[in-house]
């Protein structure tokens, strides 16, 4: 891949070639979670890590741990599962009969805390009777991992903290592991699924759907709502997370609770009640049952035809091929000045819309030669008003492009063309108030802007609200991991004191002079018989080098060296029956050592062992003559 890789393109190489699409998710949360793996691993741009996945395809799963924040509990955000519990579900529930079905849907489920809480609310509910009904509650999720461990079903302690103790007692057992009961667990079936790519389960009476949508960019939101939309049964309820507000306007459900986000999927309003007997067959004949639901529908389809036509402004005609009227709405004979009455199988000429209007068949008569259409106005008199009628004729084409009606509609511009009328007689009287015109545009421009920039404002603000949520999730799940991590530390740093003070004893219980010396020949430790030895009451309040042992300079000058010899060949060496001279006049044999350390850093054992039959032990050494001195 080229040096200029984006995260764009690094997100379009993993959707197509591993499956891990993350293009809906919002840029600025994805770009801090890419540069926190990136940071963990010491890779600076998007170009090496898309190698280094290539190289390491266990990463992807790492990356995946790292963007999604499985930050979850039972019950959280434990009064808007109350709210579900006391107030939304029992009108729902107690409408069941035995032996029927409800099916809950929890939508990016994580490691199953939320799909297991409805479990247990609905137990709660049906008590003894659980049994009874056809409970199902799908929980679904991308990441595998958590899906382990919701199967598993176990869980620490701190998960349940906002559990009835009760409840805590009677699912999950008061001893050992905190594990789901059977009972629970059977309810549950979880599985992988995309909520954006993955078709939605459907005929859903309850889908939690949680702090997930805040993770998406609008358009995401936007398509995801619509499959919630589509797998909820009407009635249905989705309850969100308490950051997210997408359906605050939105003309498909119903706010039950805008504090918790709770909604409801509304019900499309009923078109018309039939009699019962209306749907019932006369006779058991298959063909006459068909029938009659066709004319069922046939009705329905008119009904709402005429609604329609109703509820236009507009003046609506419809004619055959052969020019008899068949739909008219009432709005075209107020148009006209005309008393309402029935039209339907007339001829145009043959109605008193002819009388009022007649040029409207010279203009019909013109379209049929080429099947084209008109549009021309004409001025009725209606009473004492002229009204001005815009007309528009246009053919209507069946299936095989052959003309099979015309529809006529027309609308009353009277006050339009007064008012450009007037217009054009202001502008022409006066310039100054076509000025005041000019500007009480510009002014409603410019507040049409603000009030755009007002929108995109608010839209920022909730945008910028989701962010701090998200922030608040990592920080969270960071804070968690920190407190884990400095537990570890406390652990390590107490074994560590143990075994420094297990060193230090040992050392100071050998009745040899020992000392540890560091690479660049410092000395990091010495006993109490290396003090005596040195001449020293206390050790010294200064960091000493072996260059400045109180030995004679040969004495100085070998454990130098032979400090270098043992660091380089990282091998043992001895010098025997060195005569240490200076103020203390002894021979010893002086025993080099190299030791390592886990962080590969090398230091040196002095140990230095009398070769006389004197103790060093409080100075004790044999004088011996210069001329003797080991070489």
């Amino acid at each position: 891949m080229a040096p200029d890789v984006s995260l764009k393109d690094l997100l379009q190489e993993l959707a197509e070639n591993r499956g891990f699409d993350f293009r809906g998710y919002k840029r600025t949360t994805l770009e801090r979670r890419f540069r926190k793996r990136m940071f963990q691993l010491n890779i600076g741009s998007y170009a090496e890590y898309s190698k280094y996945i290539r190289q390491k395809p266990d990463e992807l799963n790492q990356l995946l741990n790292t963007i999604l924040i499985n930050v979850t509990e039972f019950l959280r955000d434990q009064p808007a599962w109350e709210v579900l519990r006391s107030e939304v579900l029992p009108p729902m529930l107690k409408q069941l009969k035995p032996g029927a079905a409800f099916r809950v849907w929890s939508a990016g489920c994580a490691s199953g805390e939320e799909a297991y809480s409805v479990a247990i609310i609905l137990a709660e509910f049906f008590g003894a009777r659980l049994s009874e009904f056809d409970i199902k509650i799908y929980a679904t999720d991308i990441d595998e991992e958590s899906l382990a461990i919701a199967r598993r079903g176990e869980y620490a302690a701190d998960a349940l903290r906002h559990m009835r103790a009760s409840w805590r007692e009677k699912y999950f057992g008061g001893r050992g592991p905190l594990r789901i009961n059977r009972e629970i667990r059977r309810m549950v079936i979880f599985g992988r699924s995309n909520l954006i790519h993955d078709a939605p389960i459907s005929h859903v009476n309850l889908l939690v759907c949680r702090n997930l949508l805040i993770y998406f960019d609008s358009d995401s939101q936007k398509q995801i709502l619509t499959r919630l939309h589509y797998a909820l049964d009407p009635g249905g309820i989705l309850f969100l997370g308490k950051s997210e507000s997408q359906l605050a306007n939105s003309p498909l459900f119903r706010r039950v609770n805008s504090r918790w986000r709770i909604f409801q999927r509304l019900v499309p309003a009923a078109l018309g009640e039939r009699p019962e007997s209306e749907l019932q067959s006369t006779g058991d004949d298959h063909d006459a049952a068909e029938m009659l639901q066709i004319r069922r529908e046939l009705d329905a389809t008119q009904s709402r035809n005429r609604f329609l036509l109703e509820s236009l402004r507009v003046g609506v005609l419809v004619l055959s091929s052969d020019g008899t009227i068949e739909h008219n709405n009432n709005a075209i004979l107020t148009l006209y000045g005309l008393p309402p009455t029935n039209l339907l199988g007339r001829r145009v000429q043959d109605t008193d819309l002819f009388n009022r209007s007649p040029e409207l068949m010279q203009h019909l008569q013109g379209t049929g030669p080429k099947n084209e259409s008109a549009r021309f106005q004409a001025h009725v008199r209606v009473g004492t008003e002229d009204r001005l009628l815009e007309i528009n004729i246009r053919p209507i084409f069946n299936d095989r492009g052959e003309r099979s009606g015309t529809v006529i509609y027309c609308d009353d511009v009277t006050f339009e063309e007064r008012l450009q009328t007037t217009v054009e007689e202001l502008q022409s009287t006066s310039e100054e108030l076509q000025s005041a015109n000019e500007e009480l545009e510009t002014t409603n421009e410019e507040l049409q802007s603000a009030n755009e920039e007002l929108e995109t404002t608010n839209e920022e603000l909730q945008s910028t609200n989701e962010e701090l949520e998200t922030t608040n999730e990592e920080l969270q799940s960071l804070n968690e991991e920190l407190e884990t991590t400095n537990q570890e530390l406390e652990e390590r740093t107490k074994e560590l004191d143990q075994v420094n003070n297990v060193y230090a004893q040992t050392l100071e219980k050998v009745r040899v002079p020992v000392m540890l010396v560091n690479e660049e020949g410092r000395i990091n430790f010495w006993n109490t018989m290396a003090i005596r030895l040195f001449g020293f009451k206390n050790k010294p309040p200064i960091e000493l080098s072996l260059e400045q042992l109180p030995f004679s300079e040969d004495v100085r000058n070998l454990l130098v060296r032979r400090h270098r010899t043992v660091l380089i060949k990282q091998a043992p060496v001895v010098a025997k029956n060195q005569f240490l001279g200076g103020k203390y006049n002894g021979s010893a044999d002086i025993h080099f050592s190299v030791i390592s350390t886990e962080d590969k850093e090398l230091s040196v054992l002095i140990l230095f062992e009398p070769s006389g039959p004197e103790s060093i032990d409080g100075n004790k050494l044999p004088k011996r003559s210069p001329a003797s001195k080991g070489k």
